[in-house]
């Protein structure tokens, strides 16, 4: 039977299980760590040494000499340095609002998640800053990817893979393709990446063409897909999407492992002060007598930086 009354109650209990936001499928789309590796480190400023590839590049003679000597030859090294800052933010959680649906929800956990997110969300803008403000030189491909028919996208990366290469010694499976989501749907439309995926793998469609597969295609390490989205207006504002990763720039970069040591190439870091935030981040909370209200903070003591000459761990490419 129909309800007489027109009036309605909140179910607080069902709303628990509804959110406007999947925040743990949007922070799975950040690729800031995997872009500027974490390297967790007990001193919050220091310095690291650099081997110049001068040292290795240039032939050196080693023809003995008459008189029985050998020519003597020095290396040079060069010197990164990190000073971490502190990034934070909080919570406050009302111990009247956490009593009334204590048995609904955890306040704590509710508050959290946010600061969590807002802190990797930051993170993100601050790796994708760095990137873009990074000086490196700009190589446009030879035909926009858009023109499906005349695209060649598997030409313009591989011409990047063999410039890396060359510079810094390295293969092909040590790099890593940052590529906007707009970018990577272009390539996927794309005659020659079409042609390739019915010999490399029979029977995928080229527009289901995974990251990994088109890693192994171009037998890169991985391909990472920015997804990233923020809001970029301000509160009140009526919401407008907005990709963090510029779509149209991609680069290719030579990227360690997390936690891999300072003396392996990379072309960026998270440097990771441990004495205040062993992960990023860390979550904390303390009491408010003052508001009688228990404080939600998230924060982590980073130095998000390029490392190395500009141009040497990473190639940049545009789509136009």
């Amino acid at each position: 039977m129909r309800p007489e009354s027109t009036s309605a109650a909140p179910s607080w209990r069902l709303m628990q299980l509804v959110s406007e936001y999947d925040v743990d499928k949007a922070a799975a789309k950040f690729i800031g760590r995997k872009a500027a590796p974490i390297f967790k480190s007990d001193k919050k400023t220091g310095n690291y040494p650099i081997m110049n590839r001068e040292n290795f590049k240039k032939r050196a003679t080693d023809n003995r000499a008459p008189d029985g000597s050998y020519n003597r030859i020095t290396g040079d090294f060069g010197k990164g340095t990190f000073a971490c800052e502190e990034y934070g933010l909080e919570h406050r959680v009302d111990e009247a609002l956490k009593a009334e649906f204590a048995d609904e929800f955890d306040a704590y956990e509710w508050a959290a998640k946010q600061l969590w997110f807002q802190t990797l969300l930051n993170h993100e803008y601050r790796v994708h800053a760095m990137y873009s403000g990074g000086g490196f030189s700009n190589t446009n491909v030879d035909t926009a990817w858009s023109t499906t028919g005349s695209g060649v996208p598997l030409t313009d990366i591989q011409t990047g893979i063999d410039t890396i290469e060359d510079k810094c010694g390295c293969t092909s499976r040590e790099l890593s393709l940052i590529i906007p989501r707009a970018d990577f749907r272009e390539a996927m439309a794309t005659t020659q990446v079409v042609n390739k995926t019915l010999y490399t793998y029979p029977g995928v469609q080229p527009a289901s063409l995974t990251a990994a597969q088109f890693a192994n295609m171009l037998d890169l390490k991985e391909v990472l897909i920015a997804r990233g989205v923020q809001d970029s207006t301000e509160e009140g504002v009526a919401e407008t999407n907005a990709q963090i990763w510029t779509a149209g720039v991609m680069y290719l970069a030579l990227l360690c492992n997390e936690n891999a040591q300072l003396r392996e190439p990379s072309a960026a870091r998270t440097i990771l002060w441990t004495r205040r935030s062993a992960t990023l981040p860390i979550v904390e909370t303390y009491a408010e007598p003052k508001t009688d209200a228990e404080i939600v903070r998230v924060k982590a003591d980073t130095d998000e930086h390029l490392v190395g000459e500009t141009d040497l761990f990473v190639y940049k490419l545009t789509n136009t």
